[in-house]
């Protein structure tokens, strides 16, 4: 009897928790409803909108109104709870800084809210693709958040955000304009992992790499502007487990110098190159190298396009395309690279096989 009231006491503690979390992220203290009632706090924290375990997030100094515009772009009602979590550094002066905090707290609230099974499920699926095969689902979202500007990931640093739909507020309005800003950078060795880039404007110019970086279990539900873009001289950018479901231009771009783009284990559904080296920079140049493996390619007007009198070099090995058959698309294109001009463009000298710029073998590539 004793045992069954343990055990009774035991599952109202759980419930009582669970039903918390519903309401405020786990360790953020409950203030009032989104009524435009003030929160009351001090010193500058991590604040949060929202219900039923799905959040937006700011940072905020001091007491402060809640209400919905105080937040990114949500649809909560009166009935939302605005919470607060510890004391941070953060400046709230700083757009990219609070975005960068805010969106780190939605992944360790959305982590132990509701994304249990999207955890497994990607936790699955990186198993499956290290096993050799390719996840080509772009897993359920366990929430949604627009940051008002671009998110840093520090140097050094890893950032999981358990599989939400991340997106900024694209400053220049749509997908066809110079301009654009990324969802994310990622410093010097940061790692971003199990994140849903918001499709159209709001995926804006996907992630930038300033440095050596880590680009694993991301997911492109449609690209913008180009998803990733290797940007850090002398870097190593390392695209693995990826899904790029649209990419109108460009899925991988790669600006610069004396660096490497790594794309493995993932698929690229549908774009007009999967990797382009840049053929027309400011003060242009190179080597650009690209290693891809294990890729599977849905539809795409090119695979890789290099520059060969800058020393570029692309190696491809494992290559699937649905529905391939030579010349269709081209896998290796040699370009050559001019410095920029006004609008023009590289001239395209044609695809290439086993050669110095492109080492690759038509056994690397496979129709499905």
């Amino acid at each position: 009897m004793r045992s069954k009231i343990l055990m009774g006491l035991a599952a109202l503690a759980f419930a009582g928790t669970a039903f918390a979390a519903t309401d405020y992220p786990d360790g953020y203290t409950k203030c009032v409803q989104n009524t435009g009632a003030s929160c009351s706090m001090s010193g500058t924290r991590n604040v949060a909108l929202g219900k039923s375990g799905s959040f937006v997030y700011a940072v905020k100094t001091g007491s402060f109104a809640c209400i919905g515009s105080a937040f990114p772009t949500n649809s909560y009602t009166t009935s939302a709870w605005c919470s607060y979590g510890a004391t941070t550094s953060a400046s709230s002066s700083s757009a990219a800084t609070s975005s960068a905090a805010a969106s780190s707290v939605a992944s360790s609230a959305a982590a132990s809210s509701k994304a249990a099974s999207s955890a497994a499920a990607s936790s699955a699926a990186a198993s499956s693709t290290a096993a050799g095969s390719i996840n080509m689902t772009i897993p359920a979202a366990t929430a949604t958040v627009t940051n008002p500007g671009t998110t840093t990931i520090p140097a050094g640093s890893t950032k999981s955000y358990g599989n939400q739909r991340i997106g900024v507020k694209n400053s220049v309005g749509n997908c066809t304009s110079e301009g654009q800003i990324p969802v994310f950078i990622l410093e010097e060795g940061a790692t971003l992992k199990d994140v849903i880039i918001a499709g159209g404007v709001n995926g804006s110019d996907g992630v930038h790499c300033k440095g050596s970086c880590t680009i694993q279990n991301v997911y492109w539900e449609d690209t913008c502007e180009d998803a990733a873009s290797n940007l850090g001289a002398g870097s190593t950018m390392t695209v693995k487990n990826v899904i790029i479901a649209g990419a109108t231009d460009k899925a991988l771009q790669h600006n610069s110098k004396n660096s490497l783009t790594v794309l493995q284990d993932s698929y690229i559904a549908d774009t007009g190159k999967v990797w382009r080296s840049c053929g027309n920079c400011t003060n242009n140049g190179g080597p650009r190298k690209l290693t891809l493996d294990n890729v599977k390619v849905g539809k795409a007007g090119s695979i890789a396009g290099a520059n060969g009198n800058y020393g570029d070099v692309v190696k491809i090995r494992k290559l699937q395309i649905k529905g391939y058959k030579s010349g269709s698309p081209s896998v290796c294109v040699e370009y050559k690279g001019i410095e920029k001009n006004g609008s023009a463009e590289s001239p395209k000298i044609g695809e290439k096989w086993n050669t110095s710029v492109c080492d690759v073998s038509t056994s690397d590539v496979a129709a499905y």
